[in-house]
């Protein structure tokens, strides 16, 4: 499972970030069948399945995996290119909000773009994992519960309501 599954979607994982969520129910689905037969059990939920093999759904590995792209351009480890994906403000502390955000004006090629969702990831990285050196960092990032501000996180499906914002349930609507 570990082979193929998850390596399918650990490869390229800034790509896998920004789907729909019609994909992402697709994948986990994928997912969530492969570790049924790794533990051979038909009974447990999805988030069970996934504490039960101490991991994350593939989008919140994607998410981790998008904080380590942040954490090399922040410590200007990355290549040119992905510099040019997230500008970083001039003069600013790593472990700050350092990079920059601009106006949007629309949803898909704006608010959902990766450029607009990595300022507010990197944000939610604790900053003492921003302080450590990469290789620590990388096995730190691994085991941190992301908490992502992409569409697909941020709103869940109510019968007879509609797409709502998480937070909404937690105030109590």
């Amino acid at each position: 499972m570990k082979a193929f599954i998850s390596s399918q979607f650990g490869y390229c994982p800034l790509v896998w970030i920004c789907h729909s969520r019609t994909q992402n129910n697709r994948i986990n689905k994928i997912h969530e069948r492969a570790l049924r037969l790794v533990y051979q059990d038909e009974i447990s939920t999805f988030e069970d399945l996934l504490e039960k093999d101490k991991s994350f759904t593939i989008h919140e590995r994607n998410v981790q995996g998008l904080g380590i792209e942040l954490y090399k351009v922040a410590w200007r480890l990355a290549p040119e290119i992905t510099n040019l994906v997230f500008p970083v403000k001039p003069t600013t502390f790593v472990w700050e909000d350092i990079f920059q955000t601009f106006n949007v004006k629309t949803t898909t090629w704006g608010l959902q773009s990766l450029s607009h969702i990595a300022p507010k990831v990197w944000s939610n990285i604790p900053k003492e994992l921003k302080l450590l050196p990469l290789t620590k960092f990388r096995k730190a990032i691994r085991k941190w519960k992301p908490v992502c501000p992409c569409k697909i996180c941020k709103y869940i499906w109510v019968q007879g309501v509609g797409y709502i914002a998480k937070e909404s349930i937690q105030d109590g609507l």
